[in-house]
């Protein structure tokens, strides 16, 4: 009998236990507050043979963290980078992302400058 009661139905059970959790820890946590960090835009996949050079050096990013934890370590991990993957000699206009390493504790409101022109140029060969 018992074994009937707790197996009946069983999905929707499991899905009401999830939901309660999911409430009880947005109720617990508590609040999200905004916090402005300034990062340095670091240059991803980058090609050897190309040198490349940013129009703005630093992003400032809008974070919004649960005011209950102290994450000072945490936010040190945020990161603005820009991905040059397959780009050629040129300028160009790319979008600047934000990697935060905790995204359900902190995370990226927005990004200023949320574009930024990249300076592509042909390494000169080396000698030997």
């Amino acid at each position: 009998m018992l074994r009937r009661v707790i197996l009946n139905n069983w999905q929707y059970k499991l899905l009401a236990l999830f939901i309660g959790f999911s409430l009880w820890l947005v109720v617990n946590l508590g609040v999200r507050v905004p916090i402005m960090v300034e990062r340095n835009i670091e240059i991803v996949n980058e090609d050897p043979n190309y040198t490349y050079k940013l129009e703005r050096k630093k992003a400032r990013i809008k974070l919004l963290i649960i005011e209950r934890l102290s994450l000072n370590e945490s936010i040190e991990g945020v990161r603005a980078i820009v991905d040059v993957k397959g780009l050629g000699e040129g300028e160009y206009v790319l979008k600047v992302q934000v990697e935060s390493p905790f995204k359900v504790l902190i995370y990226p409101s927005s990004v200023e400058p949320e574009y930024v022109k990249v300076y592509v140029k042909r390494r000169p060969p080396q000698g030997r």
